[in-house]
C-alpha cells in the first residue's frame, strides 16, 4: 500500500498550507486514508501560529475529488457500510474540519462530485476552474447523498438542493456560483492567481480577529438569533481586549499599515 504521505501532498507556501488530494488516477477519490492525512495535517497547522490560512485542491486539472472510491481493485478502503457503521471517515472528517481555527480556500480545479462536493461545502471559500463541474450522483447508484446533503443544507437553497440530489444532475460552474458554492471563478490557467488574490485579501488582515471571528460565526450558526447575539456580544468583548484590536485601531488613527502583535508571539 502507498504511504499516506503519496495520495496527501502537504506544502508549506509562507504562511499558508497547500493541501493535494493526489489520486489523479482515480479522480482523486476519497477515502479513510485521505481523509486521515488531511486532519493531520489541518491539526498540525492550527496548532503553528505562523500559518494563516490553508489550501485544499486535487492533483491535475480534471476532478478536486469524485467522491469515494467504487472501483473494486483499489489498495484503499473504500466508504462502506461497515465503517459507517462505526463512523463514516466523512463524517469524522467533518468533524474535524469544524475544529480548524483559520480559513480553509477550495480550490476547486475540476469536478467536485458527491463526498468531493461535501468536501468543498465544509471549507470556508471556494475558488474554481471555469470547467468545473458539481454534482450529487448518487442516486445513480442505488444512495442517496445523505452525508453530503447535511453539509450542504445550509450553504445553497433547499429546492436546488433537493433537484441536485434526487435527479443526480450535475450543474456547470457558474450555476454554482449563482446557488454560492463558490465564491470566484477563474480560467484554469488562472485559477492559481486568483487563489493568491484571495489569499492576498485575507493574510494582511487581524490574524487574532480572523481566527476568532471564524470560530465564532461557525458557532452563531448552529444557535437560535438571541442566543447568537449573546454569543456575539461576548466575543466582541474579548477581541476589544486584544493587542491585534489595539494595533489596528493605532493604525487606522496614524494612517499606516498594522504590524499585528499576534504575528510575533503565541494565540491569544
Amino acid at each position: 500500500m502507498s504511504d499516506s504521505r503519496d495520495i496527501v501532498l502537504v506544502e508549506r507556501r509562507d504562511a499558508v498550507l497547500w493541501l493535494t488530494i493526489n489520486r489523479p488516477d482515480r479522480r482523486n477519490a476519497l477515502n479513510g486514508v485521505v481523509f486521515d492525512a488531511l486532519l493531520e495535517a489541518l491539526a498540525a497547522a492550527d496548532a503553528d501560529a505562523s500559518i494563516r490560512a490553508a489550501v485544499l485542491t486535487g492533483a491535475g486539472e480534471k476532478a478536486f475529488s469524485a467522491g469515494a472510491d467504487l472501483k473494486p481493485d483499489t489498495e484503499y478502503t473504500a466508504l462502506t457500510l461497515d465503517e459507517a457503521a462505526l463512523e463514516h471517515p466523512y463524517v469524522q472528517f467533518a468533524r474535524g474540519v469544524r475544529k480548524f481555527s483559520k480559513p480553509l480556500i477550495a480550490r476547486v480545479n475540476g469536478d467536485a462530485l458527491a463526498g468531493g462536493l461535501g468536501v468543498v461545502s465544509l471549507c470556508d471559500m471556494a475558488v474554481a476552474a471555469d470547467h468545473a463541474r458539481f454534482g450529487l450522483p448518487e442516486v445513480r447508484i442505488g444512495l442517496f447523498p445523505l452525508l453530503i446533503v447535511a453539509s450542504l443544507r445550509r450553504l445553497i437553497p433547499r429546492r436546488v438542493l433537493m433537484e441536485m440530489a434526487i435527479t443526480g444532475e450535475f450543474v456547470d460552474v457558474a450555476e454554482a456560483k449563482t446557488m454560492g458554492l463558490v465564491n470566484h471563478v477563474a480560467p484554469a490557467s488562472d485559477l492559481d492567481a486568483k487563489v493568491q488574490w484571495l489569499l492576498h485579501r485575507i493574510l494582511d488582515k487581524s490574524p487574532t480577529s480572523v481566527r476568532r471571528g471564524k470560530v465564532a460565526l461557525c458557532r452563531m450558526w448552529e444557535m437560535t438569533e438571541d442566543d447568537s447575539l449573546a454569543h456575539a456580544q461576548s466575543e466582541l468583548a474579548l477581541l476589544f481586549a486584544t493587542a491585534d484590536h489595539r494595533e489596528g485601531l493605532a493604525a487606522f488613527n496614524e494612517k499606516r499599515l498594522p504590524d499585528w502583535p499576534s504575528l510575533l508571539g503565541p494565540k491569544e
